[in-house]
């Protein structure tokens, strides 16, 4: 998969089928979409693109940072969003960032400049809701119009539904943020999960019996409330059945935000090792412990429990 992170880098010759959306999530509304432009390239000949952005328009329409309480948080991170749509079979990913000039260019312009002359699209992919141009002046209908003065084919696809409500990026933001990882698992089409290098810490579980690998997750994550999870771990293609805290480790006066999780029949060396970490199940809320011994004869339960 070629990738451009640049409007003006962009060189493409062939005729392309272009899947047109945010995608900040990839959920199985999204995922419609993406693998209809994928399926209409290999159908009518064409090279499958995918033009999305590499930042959230409303965090920089209203200039929040990634760690601000206020942004709008990625449920996946920029590099797994990435390997998602190399893995689906795109040829192009345009993954630029959504910047002043994409803010005000007018609807017309970003068909004729973007679609036509940069990404020479004959069928363009998009859901229902789709908009464009500056101001969200342009809409998916608008698309149908002008895709039909070029002899562009137009795929508007209708809202996927989910217990009478529409699949967004927002619903599952509010299943994460309410810790229900079923259904966030459900909308997402696999499971919620984080990536990350395994850091050295201070052995203090491993003295008890409970070794834990640790990663800390991307300051612009969606975090599901802080507390105990039934997860699965994965480490070098390998899945094992774990028990994950998500939280500040308040017994010991933590500040930092990680994952730690204890990974049932493992017994290898995960230290500077890329893991996955999916959560499957909330099992309770984050406390602080009188002592260690305490904390400890609780994980013990919550062991039980997960397994």
């Amino acid at each position: 998969m070629q990738i451009f992170t640049s409007v003006d880098d962009i060189r493409i010759e062939e005729k392309t089928a272009v899947a047109l959306g945010n995608f900040d999530g990839i959920h199985i509304g999204h995922t419609e979409i993406l693998k209809n432009a994928i399926e209409a390239a290999k159908l009518e000949g064409l090279k499958s693109l995918c033009y999305t952005f590499s930042n959230h328009p409303f965090n920089f329409i209203m200039h929040r940072e990634a760690t601000d309480p206020e942004a709008i948080k990625l449920i996946c991170s920029e590099e797994d969003k990435i390997a998602m749509l190399e893995e689906m079979g795109f040829d192009y990913l345009v993954n630029v960032p959504f910047d002043e000039v994409t803010m005000k260019m007018h609807a017309h312009d970003f068909f004729e400049d973007i679609l036509v002359k940069k990404l020479n699209a004959a069928v363009i992919s998009v859901g229902f809701n789709y908009t464009y141009g500056t101001r969200a002046e342009g809409k998916a209908e608008d698309l149908l119009v002008e895709g039909a003065t070029k002899g562009i084919e137009v795929h508007v696809h209708d809202a996927v539904m989910y217990e009478d409500k529409v699949v967004s990026s927002t619903l599952i933001r509010e299943m994460i943020a309410a810790g229900d990882m079923a259904k966030t698992e459900e909308l997402l089409g696999r499971p919620y999960a984080f990536t990350g290098v395994v850091e050295h810490g201070k052995s203090v579980g491993k003295q008890k019996g409970f070794p834990t690998v640790n990663i800390v997750p991307e300051a612009d994550r969606a975090l599901p409330p802080k507390g105990v999870y039934a997860a699965i771990t994965n480490v070098e293609g390998v899945d094992y059945k774990s028990i994950a805290n998500l939280g500040i480790q308040p017994t010991f006066d933590g500040t930092t935000t990680k994952i730690e999780s204890h990974l049932f029949d493992y017994c290898g060396n995960a230290y500077d090792k890329n893991i996955i970490v999916s959560l499957k199940k909330f099992i309770r809320p984050e406390m602080k412990f009188a002592s260690s011994d305490e904390l400890y004869e609780q994980i013990r339960k919550d062991c039980e429990a997960v397994l």
